[in-house]
């Protein structure tokens, strides 16, 4: 589970639902942390010792990895939503861009790390807004090949969804952005929530060895064109990083 220092200062209702990870299905109305730009819970994860090291279980040492794979806020500029519940751990899907059900590849999952953040206007629905989110996972060998096909496929087996929730999103090819690894695929979507309420957004699968770092970002058109390029690229040095440090525990 994510391990949340930043500091609340203030609280609201968000009205719409919050965006769901995974090309998931999304929540009904959230509350909404709005906390300070510095967050020392997600600065990159270093043992204190050797001890500490081989001391701490191989599984939650991957977890740390996943989780200094991720944006900090101060990276961002964002409110992290520090009451959004379908944060780190294996109990939420990924591969579930069809549907409430996962796609059989995230049995092959070992650990997940998910957070997301959103400017002001987002939670006042005001002009502007955009939320972004960031999945890193890692996987068993194959995993994170079948999940790309699974991804990639998206728009010709499923593009149109709706959810139990009431949201409903459409998924068609995208142009990725420059400066990615070549096996990197890019959709965009279009989310429809219960009340009303659209986001054009645009997803990006960036793999490195047996881990996938996914960007979301959804809202203002303008502002997710803007900034996904510079989001994208950043994630992809930080999952190249995760994955090697995966492999030096071997």
């Amino acid at each position: 589970m994510m391990r949340a220092a930043a500091m609340a200062v203030g609280v609201l209702v968000l009205l719409c639902g919050c965006t769901g990870g995974g090309g998931s299905d999304e929540p009904s109305a959230e509350t909404v942390t709005r906390s300070a730009t510095s967050d020392t819970s997600e600065e990159a994860w270093k043992p204190a010792s050797p001890e500490a090291t081989t001391s701490t279980p191989p599984t939650e040492r991957i977890q740390r990895i996943l989780d200094a794979a991720r944006f900090t806020e101060a990276q961002l500029g964002l409110s992290v939503n520090e009451h959004y519940q379908r944060e780190s751990g294996l109990e939420t899907p990924t591969a579930s861009f069809c549907g409430d059900e996962a796609d059989p590849a995230d049995e092959q999952r070992i650990a997940r790390s998910q957070r997301w953040w959103m400017n002001d206007e987002w939670i006042d629905h005001d002009a502007g807004g955009y939320t972004v989110g960031v999945e890193v996972v890692a996987y068993r060998p194959g995993g994170a090949r079948d999940t790309m096909a699974v991804f990639e496929a998206v728009p010709r087996t499923c593009p149109s969804v709706s959810y139990q929730s009431g949201a409903h999103v459409t998924a068609e090819p995208g142009s990725t952005p420059t400066g990615l690894p070549g096996d990197a695929v890019t959709l965009r979507d279009h989310w429809t929530y219960p009340d009303g309420n659209e986001a054009p957004g645009i997803m990006v699968a960036i793999p490195a060895g047996d881990v996938i770092g996914f960007l979301y970002i959804r809202g203002d058109r303008e502002k997710v064109d803007e900034r996904v390029g510079e989001l994208a690229r950043t994630l992809a040095a930080n999952v190249a990083e995760a994955d090697a440090a995966i492999r030096a525990l071997e």
